[in-house]
């Protein structure tokens, strides 16, 4: 399944952050190894899938949506 959200927060020297699912109160981590190479910025909407670690439920396979 996949989901649809903003990074909410994202920190580029340890790079872990965290995003916002569109339509619900709920967020989930987002690490180097999930983002696939995208560059994460606060605000960017982003696609991804969840995957579930043993720390808790990350963004896995983070695609960019283009807003044009």
């Amino acid at each position: 399944m996949v989901f649809r959200g903003r990074v909410k927060s994202y920190d580029q020297k340890t790079g872990v952050g965290s995003i916002a699912l569109d339509e619900r109160e709920e967020e989930v981590w987002v690490d180097l190894h999930g983002s696939g190479g995208v560059r994460l910025s606060v605000d960017l909407e982003v696609r991804f899938q969840m995957i579930h670690r043993p720390d808790g439920i990350y963004a896995s396979g983070v695609q960019s949506i283009n807003a044009t």
